[in-house]
């Protein structure tokens, strides 16, 4: 099987700091007043009378400031459609892509037609008659470009939230990597836990109520859990939680779906079963079942309970059905040997962390 493109660094971390329009102007400005004290000293001497010099510069100046500024943003924040599809799904799930590309498109227009205003208005101070028809180009220029600059604030205060939100997501290593799936309360956590022998890393992503907990196994496997993912049917999600569903989708290179044939859990075993045809069909890997709670001698079930497990493991004939207990680490490392196998079936042996 061939692997997929894996999630690599974060690409919303490298996103500039955005400036919002007054704190554009006032840069700009600052910067040109800054260099006209400069030419005031330094201007002596010249043909070209030194207003024409002082309001050319200036113009350029607040040209270059604000155009370079908004350029930046675009240069800085990644395409829309060059992102891998993790984080392309991550970013329509936190804030829409087509808004994401509108306000980037907003903002190219903006410093190119900054850009274009800078040159022209320039030319005309060049050319002015007198120091006031001079200032009086600069002054007009200031005015458009400021106009532009406030028609773009939507999209300035879109990006600026934007950023804050992307670039905190955490970077999923490039490693194979199993996902735990299967209703609550039936040991995910703990096996995630017991699997990678320490507390898992838990971290924080938009489309989960409790954050996705990763651990790394011995042998440098990364497991996902995916608290609020999956863990019931498709038809109880909304839009942003089937978005989740398809971003979970490109991190698995295989899945372990958990099932606790007690019932303790408060979900019944017929609804365990469906679940897993429907995350079956969803992802296209490898499935690992893991039964919970493998000491079921210990377990007080009436006769239609154990007739319906015998009928579940009758079901589970052509899945990979480990037995387990995080308890007494029974079956724990069968488990491991299962991972191993699957990993090494889809060829991706070699990425594992020596």
């Amino acid at each position: 099987m061939a692997r997929k493109r894996r999630v690599e660094a974060n690409p919303f971390k490298e996103m500039p700091s955005i400036l919002y329009p007054d704190e554009l102007m006032d840069k700009a400005y600052l910067r040109a007043e800054k260099l006209a004290g400069e030419l005031r000293t330094t201007t002596r001497g010249l043909s070209t009378p030194k207003s024409r010099i002082i309001e050319d510069n200036k113009i350029r100046v607040i040209s270059s400031v604000l155009s370079d500024n908004l350029i930046k943003i675009v240069e800085k924040t990644p395409s829309v459609d060059n992102l891998q599809p993790f984080y392309r799904e991550i970013l329509e799930i936190m804030v829409g892509s087509d808004e994401f590309k509108k306000s980037l498109a907003a903002i190219q227009w903006a410093s190119d037609i900054i850009k274009r205003l800078g040159v022209q208005y320039s030319r005309r101070a060049k050319k002015a008659k007198s120091p006031q028809d001079a200032s009086f180009y600069r002054k007009q220029f200031v005015g458009r470009v400021s106009s532009i600059i406030k028609q773009i604030y939507p999209n300035l205060a879109f990006l600026g939230v934007a950023q804050n939100k992307l670039k905190n997501i955490p970077t999923v290593k490039d490693l194979p990597s199993i996902v735990i799936a299967g209703y609550p309360n039936v040991g995910k956590s703990t096996l995630l836990r017991t699997l990678t022998g320490a507390e898992p890393e838990v971290n924080t992503y938009p489309f989960t109520t409790k954050g996705l907990n990763i651990g790394y196994t011995e042998e440098g496997i990364q497991v996902v859990d995916t608290p609020g993912v999956l863990d019931r049917p498709i038809y109880e999600r909304n839009d942003i939680e089937l978005h989740a569903v398809i971003a979970i989708n490109y991190l698995s290179d295989a899945l372990i779906y958990v099932i606790d044939p007690t019932e303790h859990c408060g979900f019944t075993v017929d609804a365990q079963m469906s679940l897993l045809k429907e995350v079956e069909k969803t992802f296209s890997v490898p499935v690992i079942v893991a039964m919970t709670k493998s000491d079921l001698e210990n377990v007080d079930m009436d006769e239609d309970k154990i007739a319906r497990i015998e009928d579940m493991e009758k079901e589970l004939e052509d899945f990979n059905v480990v037995k387990v207990s995080s308890i007494n680490k029974e079956g724990i490392e069968s488990l491991k040997f299962e991972i191993l196998e699957t990993i090494d079936k889809i060829g991706l042996s070699e990425l594992i962390e020596q």
